[in-house]
């Protein structure tokens, strides 16, 4: 019986085109195969296959995006062929095709050399195996090791690659649990606190403190000093500085290291010192450069060889200052499934840096590609602040939330609709027709543009959706990866959205976005505050518009998923 059950699956796997299991779960990636992925990039990282370990992982993000895009493009190309007018497919449509299912280490490569060299890629992939890629929901797995890949694009890209490990101490075991709690009670403390004001600001302020926890320990316990990882890269000449005190310090020890080795090398001494950012989060927070000497080269921070190279890292110090102070390229954060609530930008490395977030490799590549290829796209044309729509209040019971941004939206010049609920074609005809489209209500304004007819548009516009958990991704039964509306917006070529990760107060986010509206515009904030001088780079100036919060919670929730993209501005 068990002979007949191999014939009959080897039968199968040769019409598939594969000779084994593993070689199917790279011919038909799935949410399912994910186990496979991480314990073949495993023996991969052992015999120091770092490109290859690269790839496996890369395959287990967003797969089930990838199949609705791919949906989205067969009934693309099936309604062209039905239609009699209409030309042949498009070479662009084959492309993206292609990009989505990209399975082979050097197709997925070629993905980053497609990307702008000035980008830096950082893929988290969670180490989590078994039923833990599978959660039942309300149940939250163990705080698990990451495998971090860090990569430069262009068309010499390069990985840098490590793991780390698992958070031993007792306190910080549970990081993705205490994020779920406290989320939980934030979205339940107006019903328990109600006419409660001393008790309801006291619980605020105590899950605002215990978000600047989990924060802390996500850099100190869990990351360590491999938070260097997820900064990004340096401009050329910054670049080249690095490289070369880098050469003059291993010749110096006398030592020779591996490509990874030295990439991660690079990023440990070329990584900012967190007591010199502002904010008193980060005070006290030691990067301990000789700490990460030690663990790259698996000996004792005491041992003669860490004692010298440290010594020579610092002999260095004038020319790494330099490198310390420069300017950074934008960062893509790919994290995976598990891990992707967690408030990844509020890591001291990445805090008031251009970062944003895409669910995958492939989905930022393809999305890229599209826009790239098309002339009139915001991506190649910049962002133009005169062309905008606006949604304000549609359930009309924010009256706080309109008396504050009612002079605000009248002072764009922008079409919109206040107090009063769009439709289908209103809202279609903003995203595919402005540069700009703002959402400010109830949660991500889908009760009124449901996800499913969200991806059967174009979308043109950058897209605000300033309302509780807008951008938050949740598990659905067993279906063994969370979805969320923005994963909606993705699937329809949304070049840019700006949201929120879980529930936030109004006051605070009604700020934000009027200090938000004000910047894009070009006007200048208050002296003094970051937004003085408002950035063209939209990632940054929303990392920068975080001060305007009151509220830590707040500031940690504000997320943006999508491509860097830059604002036009006479004033700029």
């Amino acid at each position: 019986m068990a002979d007949r059950g191999e014939i009959l699956t080897n039968k199968i796997l040769s019409k598939i085109g594969a000779s084994s299991i593993t070689d199917l779960a790279e011919l038909l990636p799935s949410p399912h195969t994910t186990d496979i992925y991480i314990k073949t990039a495993e023996e991969d990282l052992k015999v120091n296959n770092i490109e290859d370990a690269f790839h496996k992982l890369s395959l287990t993000h967003a797969t089930l995006l990838h199949q609705c895009m791919l949906q989205r493009l067969h009934k693309t190309s099936h309604k062209r062929s039905n239609d009699p007018a209409s030309e042949s497919e498009p070479d662009t449509l084959a492309s993206e095709k292609v990009t989505l299912s990209a399975v082979d280490k050097d197709e997925t490569l070629k993905l980053l050399q497609k990307l702008p060299s000035d980008w830096t890629v950082v893929q988290i992939t969670s180490s989590t195996m078994g039923e833990a890629n599978l959660p039942r929901i309300g149940c939250n797995p163990s705080t698990p090791g990451l495998y971090i890949a860090r990569c430069s694009c262009g068309p010499s890209p390069t990985i840098t690659f490590q793991t780390v490990s698992t958070p031993q101490k007792d306190g910080v075991r549970g990081i993705v649990q205490e994020v779920e709690i406290i989320k939980e009670e934030n979205k339940i403390i107006n019903k328990d606190y109600r006419g409660q004001h001393e008790k309801y600001w006291k619980k605020r302020e105590e899950l605002d403190n215990r978000m600047k926890c989990v924060v802390r320990s996500m850099a100190v316990a869990w990351l360590q000093h491999w938070s260097c990882l997820l900064i990004g890269g340096l401009h050329p000449r910054e670049q080249k500085l690095l490289e070369e005190v880098t050469s003059r310090i291993l010749s110096t020890c006398k030592m020779s290291m591996s490509s990874n080795q030295i990439q991660l090398f690079q990023s440990l001494i070329g990584c900012p010192d967190p007591d010199k950012k502002a904010g008193n989060l980060e005070a006290g927070i030691i990067f301990s450069v000789r700490a990460g000497i030690a663990a790259l080269l698996g000996e004792s921070v005491r041992s003669e060889c860490v004692k010298n190279l440290y010594k020579a890292v610092q002999s260095e110090s004038a020319n790494l200052e330099k490198i310390h102070n420069a300017d950074r390229n934008p960062v893509i954060l790919v994290i995976g499934k598990s891990i992707a609530a967690l408030p990844w930008e509020m890591v001291w490395v990445l805090r008031d840096r251009a970062v944003t977030r895409m669910p995958s490799l492939r989905m930022l590549a393809f999305l890229y590609e599209h826009h790239a290829s098309c002339t009139s796209s915001i991506l190649v044309q910049g962002v133009n602040p005169s062309k905008g729509f606006y949604v304000l209040d549609p359930e009309s019971n924010l009256p706080r939330t309109r008396a504050r941004l009612k002079n605000c939206f009248a002072e764009s010049g922008w079409p919109g609709i206040t107090a009063k609920a769009p439709t289908h074609e209103q809202f279609k005809d903003a995203l595919t027709n402005q540069d700009l489209f703002v959402y400010v209500g109830h949660g991500s304004g889908s009760q009124y543009m449901p996800g499913e007819i969200v991806e059967g548009v174009e979308c043109r516009a950058v897209v605000f959706l300033y309302g509780c958990s807008s951008v938050r991704l949740a598990s659905r039964g067993r279906i063994p990866e969370p979805w969320g509306v923005v994963l909606s917006y993705l699937v329809a070529y949304c070049p840019c959205v700006i949201g929120m990760l879980w529930e936030v107060t109004d006051k605070d986010t009604d700020n934000l976005t009027q200090e938000m509206l004000n910047a894009v515009q070009g006007k200048s904030g208050k002296a003094g505050s970051p937004l003085e001088n408002p950035p063209a780079d939209l990632a940054l100036l929303v990392a920068q518009a975080r001060s305007v919060c009151n509220w830590y919670l707040t500031k940690a929730a504000v997320c943006v998923y999508g491509l860097p993209v830059h604002i036009l501005n006479n004033n700029l």
